[in-house]
């Protein structure tokens, strides 16, 4: 998805829920979908802040929240003590590996991971299957 599909799925699906798209909405939205990286809200604060943009934390949790619920970001527990999101802008399934010692996050593809899951769900007679495994161990810079 582009960012002005991005904006018209996110408009939308506030509209469905009786809210507006404000210009903080707008703000977090398109910070979200220029990062790089995996986030967490207070990251993505603090990286407004640094920018000038005068958001507050509060406002950052309940959009990154519904931005989630829209289908815009997905998001994973690293273990960290926070969630990370990160913007859907492929349907690329991929998985995420982390370090035990420096925290550092490592996306990584798993051949026919997606498949087999699906299948086992489409076996059990499950539809719209979501699923997160983490991987964890120390990275060759920490080793």
């Amino acid at each position: 998805m582009n960012l002005e599909e991005t904006i018209k799925v996110y408009k939308d699906f506030l509209k469905s829920k009786g809210l507006l798209y404000t210009q903080p909405r707008e703000v977090i939205l398109k910070e979200a979908m220029s990062a790089l990286y995996h986030f967490s809200a207070d990251e993505l604060t603090s990286q407004m802040h640094k920018n000038g943009i005068n958001i507050s934390r509060a406002t950052v949790y309940r959009t990154l929240a519904s931005m989630k619920e829209a289908g815009i970001l997905s998001s994973v527990d690293f273990g960290h003590g926070h969630i990370h999101y990160e913007a859907k802008k492929t349907k690329k399934y991929h998985e995420h590996i982390t370090c035990e010692k420096c925290n550092a996050i490592y996306e990584i593809q798993v051949d026919n991971l997606a498949k087999v899951i699906n299948a086992a769900g489409a076996k059990a007679k499950f539809k719209h299957i979501e699923y997160a495994i983490r991987i964890s161990g120390v990275c060759e810079k920490c080793l």
